[in-house]
């Protein structure tokens, strides 16, 4: 790979941060806190002076509420609902994963936008 290539890269990825913080309206001390880094991170990550870890990249991804672009690479975290989160742990299901009861013949699919539930009556 040709310095000049893994310069653009880096670049165009301190551009996408310093944008997605700005169309955010948040400072680059919010942002830090929000991450759990210092204020002089954020502003070397924009200043391309350093690239985020991957944890912290998608991390800023979902305060974000934006998807990062390196080289053919799309960085992009999908967030559950906050109404979901609020919801108590036992009464939680996973989107696209089947919850089954034992003893019954009901079954729950939760799908974005809509719940599936599918009955079996024992003959």
């Amino acid at each position: 790979m040709s310095k000049t290539i893994d310069i653009e890269w880096k670049q165009k990825l301190a551009d996408q941060i310093k944008e997605a913080r700005e169309s955010a309206n948040l400072t680059q001390d919010e942002l830090a806190k929000m991450l759990d880094v210092s204020r002089q991170m954020v502003i070397n990550y924009e200043k391309n002076n350093g690239v985020p870890a991957i944890n912290v990249l998608a991390k800023m991804a979902v305060e974000l509420e934006t998807r990062f672009k390196i080289k053919d690479l799309i960085i992009s975290v999908e967030q559950v609902s906050p109404r979901l989160r609020s919801v108590p742990k036992q009464l939680r299901l996973d989107f696209e994963k089947p919850q089954t009861f034992p003893g019954a013949v009901i079954s729950i699919t939760p799908k974005e936008g809509q719940i599936l539930i599918s009955a079996k009556i024992p003959a």
